[in-house]
């Protein structure tokens, strides 16, 4: 039987350990570490990689968006080995033959003798090697590429399959691949690397020599120290709240119960294999823990124990109210107390059979060339059926509730020959609408044309049936190759119309008069006129077309403006179910009018302002009065063309001594426009007083006076200075005509708390600073 000991590799093979057998010394083992691709019949790896657009069609239907990162996808088929390869073994006959049976390799063998198992050195053996598998038991294989991302690289559950356990443990695997997963397949096998690998898990018997394992302590300091360490889970609604230590290793064992100890016989494995050495230590815990479960945790470790005196289940608290309450489990002691000062020992000697485990693996650009992973990447496109189907959605928007129509025959018919096998392919089929909400589906399997492509073209007609006992309108057949039928107005021998206010300035415009007429078409309902202003901003037009199969409508309009003018503009045609109507302005022009002059002396400015396009038959005036310099006015025209900018405008002015100045019209452009008393500057005095000792005075007088030079035009101010104002510097503005004349003159006149009256004569100043001084 395969034994554990003296395991060794072929220098030239290193991925394949190579176990001897202790009864037959011509058989070895061998167990693979590296995995290969199974080579189909055209002596090709087994493995095709398919890249498939979807079919977007059947995705989603048309009122609904394609799902996110699902217009590709991938399927990979792949089987894989996990045996030696033939060239392999040569090569491990040869060794065994030339190294090992001749003796000239000092090779420790094991070997079966009176129910124990020795070791000794091999010599020259006679006769030739055999080389088989192990006996497999259990296994699985999983396909690793990066699943932890995501369903959008590999679809969950197609990874991992059960390998054959045969000789030569074949898997095979068909994995569904998202669509990042199969563009990184399409991108990487470019650059013959690609991050995907297959492993395997499996576990074959072994036998394990003249073992010994000695498990002894004082059973009172074991029992306490297992008892305060036992794996316990409590949850709660299902949700676990504490969990107690579990034991994974003799480490971990020994590190629990110091009064616990577990001997065992220690081997030397060859090549320092410690995964070996782990997996013998694991079946040294196995048996070491399943002796201090038949010591420790029965229910009762005697049967003179009182199980009405032993602890509660500690999930008691946990479960259904009403659940029987359980003890005897000696690990849920509370109240009641044991001792026991006996000492416990227990031997385990012989050889044992045990499964132990084994992890081949290899990466898949090792297993597969470059060449044959291209040669396997497969495209599909699954738009492309083997027959074709037609499937229009049919709607009609008709208004049933405001329109005089009753209801709607739709009849969809397709008749097509196939060129290929000259079969007909016929169907027909009408659908009824009363409300407009209907949605029907006309399907029907397509012929082909000589070169197999699908001829799609049908031919629908429709009959309308109008209330109040209207005669029905037919309308004949007409060819369509439309993949979502919807039937309007325009193909139902009507029109329906919303009138529609746009860019409209109400504030210029009164209303809108439309007129709207079908050319050719004498029903009563063939011509309307609609009327729009602010309030009302929509109306609707609906008639017959007396059968004409032409949607195509006239239309004018007349806007009638605030001022009293109205424009019009020449009749149009549209075939539009929504016409909007927009004021025949092409921009808008602005003038901002500044008031100059000071008031008093003026008392009013009379701006009048007028613009005229007579190529539009479009003028409009404006009058604006200025009782103040410190308000602007802003005028807004609408233009009929954006080129004519220029208007007039004149300012009257009024003087507050009843004199008046009339102004003359002028031309003006859009901006900045300054009326009245224009002048070129402006002259800023300021007055203080703050070199005035006003405990002296209750009282004093500036006169300021200042006359242009060329005009003789006089300005005058009077400022009185006071003890509450005198802290206050004063203001006085002088508009020259003249910027240069800026000199003025100013009289004083003081009134003193004592009755005295002081005044100085008249002085002649330029300062924009006037110190008041007596």
């Amino acid at each position: 039987m395969l034994n554990l000991l003296n395991k060794f590799v072929v220098p030239e093979v290193s991925h394949v350990d190579i176990y001897q057998d202790d009864e037959d010394p011509l058989q070895f083992w061998m167990i693979p570490q590296r995995v290969r691709a199974a080579i189909g019949p055209q002596n090709t790896p087994e493995l095709s990689i398919y890249a498939f657009a979807r079919d977007m069609s059947v995705m989603a239907g048309i009122d609904k968006p394609l799902p996110a990162g699902e217009t590709e996808g991938g399927l990979m088929t792949l089987t894989v080995e996990c045996t030696v390869q033939q060239e392999d073994r040569e090569k491990i006959l040869t060794y065994l033959r030339s190294q090992v049976l001749s003796g000239a390799l000092r090779l420790a063998r094991p070997v079966a003798s009176g129910g124990e198992i020795g070791t000794q050195w091999r010599g020259p053996v006679a006769g030739d090697p055999k080389l088989a598998y192990p006996t497999w038991i259990e296994g699985d294989v999983q396909f690793c590429l990066p699943s932890p991302m995501g369903p959008t690289f590999v679809q969950p559950g197609d990874n991992k399959v059960k390998p054959s356990l045969t000789e030569s443990n074949v898997a095979s695997f068909s994995i569904g691949l998202g669509q990042e997963g199969i563009r990184l397949f399409r991108e990487t096998i470019k650059t013959g690397k690609l991050p995907a690998h297959v492993a395997y898990s499996l576990q074959f018997v072994a036998r394990v020599p003249s073992i010994t394992v000695t498990v002894s302590g004082h059973s009172e300091a074991v029992h306490q120290e297992l008892k305060d360490h036992a794996t316990i889970v409590e949850t709660q609604n299902g949700v676990p709240v504490r969990t107690f230590p579990q034991v994974s290793s003799l480490k971990e064992l020994h590190d629990l119960s110091g009064s616990l100890n577990v001997e065992y016989t220690k081997f030397d494995f060859a090549q320092q294999d410690d995964a070996m050495r782990d997996q013998l230590e694991k079946f040294v815990l196995d048996i070491a823990t399943a002796y201090l479960k038949s010591m420790f945790c029965q229910p009762l470790i005697t049967g003179q124990l009182d199980k009405a005196k032993l602890g509660d289940d500690p999930m008691q608290n946990f479960k259904p109210p009403g659940t029987l309450v359980s003890g005897g489990n000696q690990l849920w002691l509370k109240e009641f107390e044991q001792t026991g000062e006996s000492d416990f020992a227990m031997t385990f000697h012989g050889n044992i059979a045990h499964p132990f485990s084994t992890y081949p693996s290899a990466a898949l650009v090792s297993m597969v060339t470059q060449p044959e992973l291209e040669k396997a990447f497969i495209e599909a496109d699954l738009n492309t059926p083997i027959f074709h189907t037609l499937q229009v959605p049919v709607r009609v928007t008709a208004d049933f509730e405001h329109d005089p129509i009753a209801g709607i025959q739709v009849t969809l018919d397709y008749r097509q020959t196939d060129d290929r096998t000259g079969e007909v392919k016929a169907f027909s089929q009408t659908y009824d609408f009363l409300n407009g909400s209907e949605t029907y589906y006309f399907r029907t399997t397509l012929a082909k044309d000589a070169q197999g492509a699908p001829k799609d073209t049908f031919t629908y007609s429709s009959r309308l049936h109008y209330k109040a006992a209207q005669a029905s309108t037919d309308i004949p057949p007409q060819p369509t190759r439309e993949k979502s039928l919807i039937i309007g107005y325009d193909r139902l021998s009507c029109v329906d119309v919303k009138v529609v206010a746009g860019t409209i300035p109400w504030t210029t415009v009164q209303a809108v008069q439309v007129d709207l007429r079908l050319p050719g078409v004498s029903l009563p309902s063939a011509a309307k006129t609609v009327i729009l202003n602010a309030s009302t901003a929509e109306d609707s037009w609906f008639s017959y077309t007396g059968g004409q199969t032409s949607p195509e409508y006239e239309y004018s309009c007349e806007f009638l403006l605030v001022n009293g003018s109205r424009m019009t503009t020449p009749p149009q045609r549209s075939s539009a179910s929504r016409l909007l109507i927009d004021a025949p302005f092409e921009d808008r022009m602005s003038a901002f009018f500044t008031p100059e002059g000071l008031f008093p002396p003026l008392q009013s400015i009379v701006v009048s302002t007028k613009y005229a396009d007579e190529a539009a038959s479009y003028h409009t005036e404006n009058t604006h009065v200025f009782t103040n310099n410190t308000e602007p006015w802003r005028w807004d025209v609408d233009l009929p063309s954006a080129k004519n900018r220029k208007f007039q405008y004149k300012a009257d002015i009024t003087y507050v001594d009843g004199t008046t100045a009339p102004g003359q019209w002028q031309e003006g452009q859009e901006g900045t426009v300054q009326v009245g008393e224009v002048k070129s500057s402006l002259l800023d005095v300021t007055v203080t007083a703050g070199a005035l000792d006003m405990t002296k005075w209750k009282l004093v007088v500036v006169k300021l006076r200042h006359e242009d030079p060329a005009t003789h035009e006089v300005q005058e101010q009077t400022i009185k200075l006071t003890p509450a104002n005198a802290g206050q510097d004063q203001s006085w503005k002088v508009a020259l005509k003249d910027p240069t004349a800026t000199t003025y003159t100013y009289e004083l006149a003081g009134y003193g708390v004592d009755g005295t009256h002081k005044t100085t004569p008249a002085t002649t100043s330029s300062d924009k600073l006037l110190v008041v001084e007596l």
